[in-house]
């Protein structure tokens, strides 16, 4: 058993929040050449892993790239606007069936924590709390925070769940990819909506700003997507707005998401870096595993497509695999509503666990 020396990733740089604009524009002008490259190269959802990859490379190398969490919450507001946009009320009278694919979830999430926690504990080295947190499917701040309370190593945690991330979304749309036999929607990703008026584009606005805080102020799990998200959906089936936004200002948030995905790896080393890579690509690998089997069982009870209830029980990001779907129209509301659940399964049953765990931490 070969363990990992966590210190090692502790290798600090100076805050990047106080060096200005600079490491944000390093960061957009890094994800705009790899999104660039990759989109001549006709890879699948290029304008999010091609961000995403570059900026992990330049990080990793010490290169001082950052996107602020600021704006991150915003790039999300935009997100839940989209998928608000996505629920009609034709799908809304499939929710009773979304019921018996959910009830999957709650066994889902227990079961893949305890299978990636014990490969990080048995083949990485792990002491337990860290395997714990790094193996429970997202969420990143969450697990960090929690873990680090519990006495395990938040670095260690926060480079295994972003790595899981990572993994997953570039996976993903190469998989959504061949199965489809296609590429990316050409036209809209959206059902057809209205024409453009200042009012209704400011009705979004107001919902992706004020859903936000009211869901940040009900502590809900990814805040700044879910209350946009809640909120754009109340206006779309109320009939107070019917234009949608353009799928550029979608391209625009795959840019800015994956340059941030690929910049939170600015404090670890290359060495660390690709030495606990090989780690969560097998963790990963179990989790993907085990999730195709809880989604065939999820398509047979609610006859929901196979390739949708994929990417709904595949625990990358909820963001970065509500935008997988938005960009494929592969269900998106159906698959935001499974990974809101999955997260919200983490954050109430979390700290139960810590408790019955770790008692002298918690």
């Amino acid at each position: 058993m070969t363990e990992i020396k966590t210190a090692e990733i502790n290798k600090q740089q100076p805050p990047l929040e106080r060096a200005g604009f600079k490491p944000i524009a390093l960061s957009l002008g890094v994800g705009a050449l790899g999104g660039g490259l990759m989109a001549l190269l006709h890879v699948p959802l290029a304008w999010m892993l091609g961000p995403m990859i570059f900026n992990i490379a330049a990080s990793v190398r010490g290169v001082p790239v950052l996107i602020p969490h600021g704006i991150r919450v915003g790039v999300l507001c935009v997100i839940g606007v989209f998928l608000g946009g996505s629920f009609t009320p034709e799908l809304l009278s499939r929710a009773t069936d979304w019921a018996f694919s959910l009830s999957l979830m709650v066994m889902f999430v227990p079961l893949i924590t305890f299978v990636a926690s014990e490969y990080f504990r048995r083949a990485a080295g792990f002491d337990r709390a860290t395997a714990v947190f790094s193996g429970a499917p997202g969420t990143l701040t969450a697990m960090v925070i929690i873990g680090g309370e519990s006495g395990a190593d938040e670095r260690m945690i926060a480079l295994t769940q972003g790595l899981r991330v990572v993994i997953v979304v570039i996976l993903m749309p190469m998989i959504v990819t061949a199965a489809l036999a296609t590429a990316m929607h050409e036209g809209s990703v959206l059902p057809e909506g209205g024409p453009f008026t200042w009012t209704e584009a400011a009705w979004l606005a107001a919902a992706g700003g004020v859903g936000f805080l009211v869901a940040r102020l009900f502590k809900l799990p990814a805040a700044a997507m879910t209350g946009a998200m809640a909120a754009s959906t109340a206006l779309y089936l109320g009939g107070v707005v019917t234009y949608r936004p353009p799928d550029a200002l979608l391209w625009l948030a795959l840019w800015i998401l994956g340059s941030a995905i690929g910049s939170r790896f600015s404090t670890v080393t290359a060495e660390t870096f690709f030495r606990v890579s090989k780690h969560a690509v097998a963790a990963t690998s179990l989790i993907i595993a085990v999730s195709a089997l809880f989604a065939l069982a999820a398509s047979w009870l609610t006859d929901t497509p196979y390739l949708t209830a994929l990417l709904s029980f595949t625990p990358g990001g909820v963001a970065e695999m509500c935008l997988i779907a938005i960009a494929f129209d592969v269900d998106p509301a159906f698959v935001a509503v499974h990974h809101l659940a999955r997260i919200a399964i983490l954050i109430t049953c979390v700290p139960l666990a810590t408790r019955l765990l770790f008692p002298k931490a918690a």
